[in-house]
């Protein structure tokens, strides 16, 4: 009873130097709590994104001897889309066309950069040939801000902002696709506005769907076709390779699985590896500091040779000390513990905005499904690296607090010895 009483007299007697230390040991513990609850959730965050994206098989389109890309029977994408595994998916062809057409200023092509727009037999026009179902999605989508209909009937077409302001066109105005003499006269039915960084269609571009394009297939240059199938899950991958090369006007295309989504995901790799090393960082800088300012701390204190004067003895003095420090440390962690909770779950929130956000932009064709934290599975070691940093931080001040006290005590012998 008597060390919880000096324990507690301690406290209060220092309870200014305490504020001052434990307002630094507070904020150390919170920065470690935080960087460990948002490496942890932000894991499982990537963790969940990157099982969705094993459930994505593309198909990319070789090219035969002749340069020139093998057609495509849109019945035999049809059957595999309807098939029951198969959750999501999209037709995506792009090339270029002569057309009447004249490009923005300053308008670097992409894509099909190596023919120019100033050749002499007319000027090009970049194509983007989407299925109806992947037409809805890009442009139903608020980024695209839509002014008109969707081009899902025949011989229509949207086209950019700042390609109907160059050409001086509004809607329902006609343009002509194709080669002279073979030109299609297609209805502009939409103009959206493409964001900057959209590699599914750009502001030169011009967007059908593929009843349009089969209309002046002839005329497309160059015409480059690739297919994205999402499965319900990642055990439907096999069935569905072996149904994709069965399909004839497949046969010729190379499937890609995992690498395609090496890329999409980097950038939250990225995030995740400075998070860890900021934890590292945190853990080993937070015990040398607690270490150091502790230790100047101690210095200061007159009380443990003021009670050792008055008779307290040398057990009773180290174990108030001890609970001393062991209240402080609990009480500063769960205080930490809570802050942490609130401040850690902003920003991860913050984060799994963004990065839903950055998926839906960069693949807006696949069904991103929005992560839970109850559907997280926390790693094991994650879960003590908080409670292992607090204790280490409460061994190394009950270290140096025991060592203080061995100090004076023995400081008066030695007086006594030297007089």
């Amino acid at each position: 009873m008597i060390i919880i009483r000096h324990a507690w007299l301690n406290l209060k007697r220092n309870r200014f130097s305490h504020m001052k230390l434990g307002s630094f040991i507070f904020l150390l513990l919170l920065i470690v709590f935080s960087l460990v609850q948002i490496y942890q959730v932000a894991t499982g965050y990537f963790t969940d994104y990157r099982e969705q994206a094993a459930t994505v098989v593309k198909g990319v389109q070789d090219l035969n001897q002749t340069g020139q890309a093998i057609s495509l029977k849109k019945t035999d994408y049809e059957k595999l889309k309807d098939l029951p595994y198969v959750k999501k998916s999209q037709l995506n062809g792009q090339g270029i066309i002569s057309s009447t057409l004249v490009p923005p200023k300053n308008q670097t092509i992409t894509n099909y950069s190596s023919f120019s727009t100033n050749q002499t037999n007319g000027s090009y026009s970049p194509v983007t040939m989407l299925d109806n179902d992947s037409l809805k999605v890009l442009l139903t989508a608020k980024k695209e801000k839509l002014q008109g209909t969707l081009p899902l009937e025949k011989d229509t077409c949207v086209i950019s902002r700042t390609l109907a302001k160059e050409n001086k066109l509004k809607l329902n105005d006609t343009i002509l696709l194709g080669n002279k003499g073979q030109e299609q006269k297609v209805k502009i039915v939409g103009i959206a506005e493409f964001s900057t960084t959209d590699q599914i269609c750009t502001s030169d571009s011009v967007l059908i769907n593929w009843e349009t394009a089969a209309a002046i297939q002839q005329n497309i240059i160059q015409p480059d076709t690739t297919v994205m199938f999402q499965m319900t899950s990642k055990k439907a991958l096999k069935r569905f390779v072996k149904d994709f090369k069965k399909t004839k006007s497949f046969e010729e295309y190379t499937l890609i699985t995992k690498n395609w989504s090496q890329g999409l995901l980097q950038s939250a790799k990225d995030t995740l590896d400075l998070v860890f090393n900021g934890l590292i960082v945190a853990l080993i800088l937070g015990i040398v500091l607690i270490a150091v300012f502790y230790q100047l701390n101690i210095k200061r204190r007159q009380d443990f040779y003021t009670l050792y004067l008055m008779g307290l003895d040398r057990k009773t003095l180290s174990l108030s000390s001890s609970l001393e420090n062991l209240i402080l440390i609990l009480g500063l962690g769960l205080m930490a513990a809570f802050t942490s909770q609130r401040l850690s779950g902003w920003i991860t929130g913050e984060w799994l905005i963004q990065l839903q956000k950055n998926l839906a932009e960069q693949e807006p064709f696949i069904d991103w499904v929005l992560p839970h934290f109850e559907q997280i599975s926390a790693t094991s070691w994650l879960n003590y690296i908080g409670m292992i940093f607090a204790g280490a931080c409460l061994f190394i001040m009950l270290l140096l607090v025991n060592l203080r006290i061995a100090q004076i005590i023995r400081e008066p012998l030695q007086e006594v010895a030297r007089r």
